[in-house]
């Protein structure tokens, strides 16, 4: 490879969508799963249960790390924030 090619090839590491904890997490349930973490939010119930909920089934993610995901407030959603 070249050093273009290196470079280039960085660039689109550094691109990548990085998913945190919580974003492997989510990414790792079913469909169900999924929808029903939605449905939580969107009917107002707490983060915090919600996160308690999540540690019982999996998630290793600390509270305020877990907040910032859902809050779209890190690594899964960079690209995002630079557009």
């Amino acid at each position: 490879m070249s050093l273009a090619d290196d470079m280039r090839e960085a660039e689109l590491e550094a691109n990548q969508k990085q998913l945190c904890k919580t974003g492997a997490w989510v990414e790792s349930l079913n469909d169900r799963d999924r929808a029903a973490i939605e449905d939580f939010l969107t009917a107002g119930k707490p983060v915090s249960h919600l996160h308690g909920l999540a540690v019982r089934n999996g998630c290793g993610a600390a509270e305020t790390r877990f907040r910032a995901h859902f809050r779209r407030r890190c690594s899964c959603f960079k690209l995002e924030h630079a557009a």
